[in-house]
């Protein structure tokens, strides 16, 4: 091998370079056609698909993924300098790995992408390969990364057989993944869904127990946690906390009025060009305040649209979004948004949902463009709700209707209207606008 090549760290050189991470993320799909000729059920499993496959990699998503393939190819620069001490590595009797690996903790409130940025960053990698390091040996495999799998009831012994491919003790299977990784110059192990696995006091001990046995395995580890896995950890002794919980990357949803935001809508919309009808650059705010930023809560209100909107052709416009914005299938979704909006205002956790409260002090960075936004969103509602509250049943419904009016219309000369001959509101009208106002704010 020629002395200034290491192929392993020269995979990811051109993933120094950010654009070329946002080319080999970036998914689309055909855009869907003749939704309604097809039987309802159908059609809406077709937009779902597409919507959970397409991937706009936002700003905050570029900047994990640049600072993972750095960690990856510090890495492989590091553990693999040549070839003489690679197999020497190979052929040692312990694996020449670091001892323990403090893992990276990826969280954010649950769909805003954690599990999808983690599919990016296998993506963006080349395909699993072989290399020749020399003429004395056959060639090495050259893997990308590993996916260690999390069931309900899985034990660390479970995760690692999978990883060595054998079943032995703990100790030994920890043994064989770290020879295997070095062998196969395996950069990072990735771990999803932990939550599902925790929920009792034995549960949590034996995630903890899985965290420790992925880390000693050497290789840089991540894992993907909700805030209410972080809760259960931040439980743990204190020195298993300096150990598991001492580097993290936390994914917030993007501002309303960021260009990330708006462009993530138009990747949305042209899942189906034909049927999503929605103006992302006018409406972005609306929808960041009915999804709180999430790309799973506005693909949902996406659906849901389309399935009320199917039998009169399917045309999901702002009218049908802010229908699918009330309706019991979009129920929960919308209590977490507003939940979501009232702790940014306060600034504390409401109704003790750890799973909406991020338990770790955060850089003012996007999570703060978030409350921000979330804020100033939720006083602008609360400031029409006061003004509607005032109207008339009437004078709501010309509200309502000028509202939907098309926006270009020719200006006039002003009229002068008496002020004096406004309808008095009677009881049922005061307490209909109350429960209008409280439904706003």
């Amino acid at each position: 091998m020629d002395k200034e090549l290491n192929h392993w760290a020269a995979r990811f050189e051109p993933l120094l370079d950010q654009s070329v991470i946002k080319q080999r993320a970036q998914v689309t799909v055909p855009p869907l056609v003749n939704l309604t000729s097809m039987p309802i059920d159908l059609a809406c499993k077709r937009l779902e698909i597409a919507l959970q496959t397409i991937f706009h990699p936002t700003t905050q998503c570029l900047a994990t993924l640049h600072k993972l393939v750095g960690i990856a190819h510090a890495h492989c620069v590091v553990t693999y300098p040549n070839v003489k001490q690679f197999l020497s590595g190979v052929y040692a009797q312990q694996s020449p790995l670091p001892d323990f690996f403090p893992p990276i903790c990826l969280t954010g409130l649950g769909g805003v992408g954690k599990s999808k940025l983690i599919e990016a960053f296998r993506r963006i990698q080349l395909p699993d390969q072989e290399i020749v390091v020399d003429t004395e040996h056959s060639s090495f495999p050259l893997i990308g990364s590993w996916a260690a799998t999390i069931q309900a009831r899985s034990s660390p012994k479970d995760v690692l057989k999978v990883l060595a491919g054998v079943d032995d003790s703990p100790a030994d299977l920890i043994e064989r993944c770290r020879k295997l990784g070095y062998r196969d110059g395996v950069p990072f192990i990735f771990a999803d869904e932990f939550q599902f696995a925790t929920g009792t006091n034995s549960a949590n001990t034996r995630v903890t127990q899985m965290l420790f046995s992925l880390g000693y395995i050497g290789i840089p580890f991540l894992f993907a946690a909700n805030y209410s896995l972080l809760y259960r950890l931040q439980k743990r002794p204190e020195e298993e906390q300096q150990r598991l919980l001492s580097s993290y990357i936390v994914l917030s949803p993007d501002s309303w009025n960021s260009s990330d935001w708006v462009d993530t809508l138009k990747a949305q919309c042209i899942v189906a060009p034909d049927f999503i009808k929605l103006d992302p650059d006018l409406d972005a705010k609306e929808f960041h305040a009915y999804s709180a930023g999430r790309k799973r809560a506005m693909a949902k209100l996406i659906l849901i649209a389309f399935r009320n909107e199917y039998a009169n052709g399917g045309i999901v416009d702002r009218r049908a979004i802010r229908i699918a914005y009330e309706s019991i299938d979009y129920e929960r979704f919308k209590d977490q948004a507003e939940i979501l909006a009232a702790q940014a205002i306060q600034n504390r956790q409401q109704n003790n949902r750890k799973d909406l409260w991020c338990p770790i002090p955060t850089e003012l960075t996007k999570t703060q463009e978030f409350l921000e936004s979330s804020r100033n969103s939720r006083q602008d509602n609360v400031a029409k709700a006061e003004l509607e509250a005032t109207l008339t049943l009437n004078e709501r419904r010309n509200v309502q209707v000028i509202s939907h009016s098309n926006s270009n219309i020719k200006e006039s000369s002003g009229k002068v209207v008496s002020i004096n001959n406004k309808k008095l509101l009677t009881a049922d009208d005061l307490k209909q606008n109350m429960n209008l106002y409280r439904d706003n704010i």
